[in-house]
């Protein structure tokens, strides 16, 4: 055979071995029943005997590439005829053969063990596909009665909807939301109905009961709407919301409306909710993202207390609010790269307390900022010198203004207009700030 006969087949065999590898890695081989280590598609169903003479043609040619390599190293000798083997020689050959044919009758073996062993895969993903499919099922059906439950007349069935789709919501955490927002959905209609107080009263125990930091199963990481409900004497102390909350609209009434010690992650939005309990408590509230959003809400009652508030880059913005509370408190805030804005609010007939720094917690800026704000009939206490307070083109109409003067104030106020015989120490006030005409004179 001619060097170049020799080359070529060597050629042909490289190129077979090629096109196999390129079918199998595009997951369409035509030699089914063998597996690729790359395969991104799942092979094609063959029948026994397809898959058996893919294997066999496989084996094939790496043993022909293989004896070709060999012959190719050894510079393709040339060998010897039939004739000049002996007895021994011919056994050992026989051997050989009979090695060889063992060899393919291994490859038949494996590639029928590796076709059993596909089909029981096989028929355990589609029992296990055939599993999932009846527990979402159930989940469904058992979803449909809890919604059939909160949708009857008789207030006893209704509260044994709602359990149920409590439980559901316990057990079925893929739609977890879908089972919450339902809940809350049904807070947010208005039905006068009889019974209609203890239903509520169940849904919002239930949040409650898997709203605390210690809750399991817990509801924290998800969404709760609650836009429009009317809340008598709201209790969501020390409860911990990791989602979206949402009070627009809403209503608090009764003696007290609390979050007190509440941790809240994300958004907090009360747009135009209304404050008519006898005490509102936000005292202690923890703000770890995310921020605070009251626009447009009316706090009225006795006491409105946000002391001790913990904001962890985060922020409380008030815009066009009204304060109407006897007392207003916001002292001894902690900041910790979060701001506190009020911005267009309304102050009336009220004690404010904004002394929010601490002899250890000096302020480089200031956190509590007011813009555009009224204050009437107000008495504003700033502790040791309202640190980290700051008022910007305010109305403050007959305020006082308490102030022990230990820490003058860092931060002055600039272009506030005074009326009613209000004044301020004069570290609140820079050279570029001075009243406007026809407003009192300062304190200096």
């Amino acid at each position: 055979m001619s060097d170049w006969l020799r080359w070529l087949l060597i050629a042909l065999c490289l190129v077979l071995a090629l096109i196999v590898v390129w079918y199998g890695r595009r997951g369409g081989s035509a030699f089914a029943g063998v597996t690729w280590t790359q395969r991104k598609r799942e092979v094609r169903r063959r029948g026994m005997a397809v898959s058996v003479l893919g294997w066999l043609v496989v084996a094939l040619l790496v043993a022909g590439a293989t004896g070709s390599g060999l012959l190719w190293f050894l510079g393709w000798p040339r060998l010897p005829t039939a004739g000049v083997f002996d007895v021994a020689q011919v056994l050992d050959l026989l051997k050989i053969a009979l090695s060889v044919v063992a060899g393919f009758g291994g490859v038949v073996l494996l590639a029928v063990n590796y076709r059993k062993q596909r089909v029981t895969e096989e028929e355990h993903a589609l029992a296990v596909e055939k599993a999932d499919r009846e527990v979402v099922q159930k989940f469904n059906e058992r979803f449909g009665s809890a919604a059939e439950q909160l949708a009857n007349d008789s207030p006893a069935v209704r509260l044994a909807g709602v359990y149920a789709m409590a439980g559901l919501a316990d057990d079925w955490a893929d739609k977890r939301q879908v089972c919450v927002d339902v809940l809350c959905g049904y807070l947010r209609i208005t039905r006068e109905a009889d019974g209609e107080a203890e239903v509520r009263e169940a849904i919002l125990r239930v949040i409650r009961d898997r709203t605390r930091q210690s809750g399991k199963p817990s509801w924290s990481a998800l969404d709760f709407d609650f836009t429009g409900v009317t809340f008598e004497n709201a209790d969501f102390a020390r409860r911990k919301f990791s989602g979206e909350v949402l009070f627009d609209g809403a209503e608090f009434v009764g003696g007290v409306a609390s979050f007190a010690g509440a941790e809240f992650g994300k958004l907090l939005s009360f747009h135009g909710a209304r404050f008519s309990a006898t005490d509102t408590n936000f005292a202690g509230l923890t703000l770890t993202a995310g921020k605070a959003e009251f626009v447009g809400a009316e706090f009225a009652g006795e006491t409105v207390d946000f002391a001790d508030g913990y904001l962890q880059s985060s922020s409380v913005a008030f815009f066009r609010c009204r304060f109407a509370a006897s007392r207003v408190d916001f002292s001894q805030l902690d900041f910790t790269f979060g701001r506190m804005v009020f911005d267009r609010c309304d102050f009336a007939d009220l004690e404010l307390d904004l002394s929010i720094g601490r002899d250890d917690q000096p302020f480089s800026l200031a956190p509590l900022l007011a813009e555009n704000c009224r204050f009437e009939r107000c008495r504003i206490e700033l502790g040791s010198g309202g640190q980290g307070v700051k008022l910007a083109s305010c109305v403050l109409d007959t305020v006082t203004v308490g102030d022990t003067g230990e820490y003058p104030q860092a931060h002055p106020w600039p272009d506030n207009e005074l009326r009613g015989g209000t004044s301020l120490p004069g570290h609140y006030v820079t050279p570029s700030s001075a009243p406007r005409p026809g407003t009192p004179a300062l304190e200096g």
